[in-house]
């Protein structure tokens, strides 16, 4: 297989981007509010449309007092809609990050995995002709695919 990627992170740079991580962690945890998948489908779902409607409202409703209905907490609003500006702002980046290194890992892995079940078919052959240790490594590789099954061969037409 042709092998499109090739990439070694250095241990300095996954022990900086460890640290990273855990003090974004750390930095946003008292401000994050996790929720079950449960309450995830009862919250009303929103886009950058939204966003912007929310900043209209607040601002029509700062400027005329007397659109807000008074069980509408404006200084409440004010505060959520400033929150999920900023959230958009530490989102967006992070999803563009996450989707870069899972294109990456698809590729590396996918070449990883292409080129290891290419050393296993070699083993099965080797454990077919009984070269020395072919057969333990069979015996041990195996089992990656045992809840696997055998394939059902196809079917046949009555008197075929």
């Amino acid at each position: 297989m042709l092998n499109r990627i090739s990439v070694v992170i250095p241990a300095a740079v996954k022990a900086k981007i460890d640290a990273a991580l855990a003090t974004i962690q750390q930095e946003l945890t008292p401000y994050l509010h996790p929720l079950t998948p449960e309450q995830r489908q009862e919250v009303p779902k929103m886009g950058d449309r939204s966003v912007a409607f929310m900043q209209k409202i607040e601002e029509y409703g700062t400027a005329t007092p007397g659109f807000v209905p008074s069980f509408v907490d404006l200084p409440g609003l004010r505060e959520d809609v400033q929150a999920t500006t900023d959230l958009g702002t530490i989102l967006r980046p992070l999803q563009q990050l996450t989707t870069d290194v899972e294109s990456t890992m698809m590729q590396t892995g996918g070449e990883a995995y292409t080129d290891a079940l290419a050393v296993y078919r070699n083993i099965q052959s080797a454990a077919r002709a009984n070269a020395p240790g072919a057969q333990a490594a069979h015996d041990a590789l195996k089992e990656r695919f045992a809840s696997q099954g055998k394939r059902a061969a196809p079917a046949t037409k009555p008197g075929v």
